[in-house]
């Protein structure tokens, strides 16, 4: 739905000579990623206002944005299965705010940050197969998510002590950063198994 909504508002501003003909596919791609971006960021809000944990999504979603867009991570292959996904995330997210005591926030905070650190310092970056990086990109990308994951270590430990909730905002975002890289990790392994299979 997206794709084709995308593709012919292109071909729209193409036979208004808003855009060259030859555009058309690049500028329904990047539509398709601007509206699906849009949906999402509604999608979060939405559930963010009626949940009453504005400010949990904010820290734990900037966590999140800031590593994935760096580190790369797992892409569905539908834009409705994106937004499944963001949606059933942000919902078990705002049932352990809600619902896990202190103590254990505490200890899931501890447990998120140790196995994200291993996870992202051994995968980042992860490239997807339509989009292979060049070794000067792998660099600078891996560079670039190494110093963020850094700097919400100290934000995680800070805060540790002081504010603990914050703490468990912001390691279940590298949390899940860490976990979306993982999935498409694996999915690029079996699709390279199943490949090699093949020949």
């Amino acid at each position: 739905m997206i794709g084709k909504l995308s593709l012919k508002t292109a071909v729209f501003f193409s036979d208004n000579n808003i855009i060259s003909s030859e555009d058309v596919e690049a500028y329904a791609y990047g539509l398709e990623i601007l509206i699906s971006t849009v949906i999402n960021f509604m999608a979060a809000i939405f559930i963010a206002l009626l949940t009453g944990e504005f400010f949990a999504f904010a820290v734990c979603l900037t966590a999140f944005i800031t590593l994935r867009l760096n580190a790369g991570g797992y892409h569905a292959k539908t834009h409705a299965g994106c937004i499944s996904v963001l949606v059933i995330f942000l919902l078990v997210f705002t049932a352990a705010v809600k619902l896990l005591p202190p103590p254990a926030k505490t200890v899931f905070s501890a447990i998120f940050m140790i196995v994200s650190l291993i996870t992202i310092s051994f995968f980042a970056p992860v490239e997807h197969p339509n989009h292979p990086l060049s070794l000067k990109s792998k660099k600078k990308l891996r560079s670039k998510t190494l110093i963020l994951l850094g700097m919400w270590l100290v934000l995680c430990i800070a805060f540790y002590f002081l504010m603990p909730e914050i703490t468990f905002y912001a390691a279940s975002g590298v949390f899940t950063a860490a976990a979306t890289m993982t999935a498409e990790k694996l999915r690029s392994i079996k699709n390279k198994l199943i490949k090699e299979r093949n020949i």
